[in-house]
């Protein structure tokens, strides 16, 4: 011990101890910081990879029979778009629609209707299935779609595999099926995402020539699509065109807007919702769940709508079974679990880019 110029002792060989403890911590904390950034470098920005968030992203509405859905819009970027738009089918000459393989002539003047039934899958070949026509609804080997239109949406599979494989064991978790051994509609959905079947089924429509105000007003144009749309995205190539539904919005009573309605202070609005579609929209949602119409304008052929609509692909017997196991407390489970996930997923549309340097680019020859 020495004593100090105040008189006071100090320990040089406790200083020293303490010396030594210190540069152990901050070495340790200089490798856990370094680690820690090496780490988050390696991370999958948000931006590309679709995630599930802690917090609702957005609001829970309520369809038909106040069923709980969610609206998701979004869009394509420009770059993106303009490569849609170099294939055949969304940029050809009008006389070279009749000729088109799978492309279907609905035109009854002036009205000028063409639609075409395919699939997204990985495959160059048919694929058999139901027709998503309700007018139709048979069972055909369904074509594939050209090589791009199919490494799209086999690219938006991928870059959103956490929602959907989150959405999946949800439903799965729901299911009675390990505790009974009975398949539910929640243990059939999640086999459908199981197998990659989630927009699989793709209407693409071309619409021209008189719009369908008439059919709007007279509420011929307002329906709700089959179980193939509880997942239902929807991509806006060409034209303008608006979507009418009708949903339902709990008034903001507290904090959290995503509550479903408790008690007769929790007052749902039933509200006919107007959505403008241009090029490069998109929008994923539940439409089996509302009621809806297009609304098509007085357009020529320049000006013509085109728009794919991407469904749950499944046969006739797989639909029927997913009815036949239905009940109501299955049902609720199925739809809450949908507009739960749905709420909270941060979901992304893939680049030209990760489309073009990655494995489905390769499998699909896009």
């Amino acid at each position: 011990m020495k004593e100090n110029r105040k008189g006071h002792t100090r320990s040089y060989r406790h200083s020293r101890k303490t010396i030594a403890v210190s540069l152990v911590i901050i070495s340790f904390l200089g490798w856990a910081i370094i680690a820690l950034y090496n780490q988050w470098q390696h991370q999958p920005r948000n931006s590309t990879i679709g995630i599930i968030s802690k917090t609702p992203l957005r609001q829970i509405e309520y369809g038909a029979q106040s069923t709980p859905l969610v609206m998701i819009q979004t869009k394509l970027d420009d770059q993106l778009l303009q490569r849609f738009l170099k294939e055949h089918l969304y940029s050809c000459q009008e006389d070279e629609l009749n000729s088109y393989p799978g492309l279907d002539n609905r035109v009854k003047h002036p009205v000028y209707v063409y639609e075409g039934y395919y699939h997204s899958l990985l495959s160059s070949q048919t694929f058999y299935s139901k027709n998503p026509n309700p007018l139709i609804g048979t069972d055909f080997d369904k074509p594939p779609a050209s090589d791009f239109t199919r490494a799209f949406f086999e690219a938006f599979r991928v870059v959103n595999k956490e929602v959907f494989d989150t959405l999946r064991q949800n439903l799965i978790d729901a299911s009675a099926f390990d505790a009974t051994g009975n398949e539910d509609v929640c243990y059939v959905l999640a086999q459908w995402i199981e197998k990659g079947r989630h927009f699989g089924d793709l209407s693409i429509q071309i619409h021209y020539g008189e719009g369908n105000k008439s059919k709007l007003t007279s509420g011929v144009a307002w329906h709700q699509d089959a179980e193939n749309s509880l997942l239902h995205l929807a991509v806006t190539l060409r034209g303008e065109r608006v979507l009418h539904s009708k949903r339902m919005q709990r008034r903001d009573i507290g904090k959290n807007n995503n509550l479903r309605p408790l008690g007769k202070q929790h007052e749902l609005q039933l509200e006919e919702v107007f959505e403008t579609q241009k090029p490069g929209n998109v929008y994923l949602s539940s439409s089996t769940l509302m009621n809806h119409a297009p609304q098509f304008f007085d357009t020529d052929y320049k000006s013509r709508v085109i728009a794919i609509h991407a469904r749950i692909l499944y046969t006739s017997a797989e639909v029927n079974h997913f009815r036949k196991v239905r009940t109501k407390q299955s049902w609720d489970k199925l739809t809450s679990i949908l507009a739960d996930t749905l709420a909270a997923a941060d979901l992304s549309v893939p680049t030209l880019a990760q489309i073009l340097d990655t494995r489905w680019h390769t499998d699909c020859k896009a």
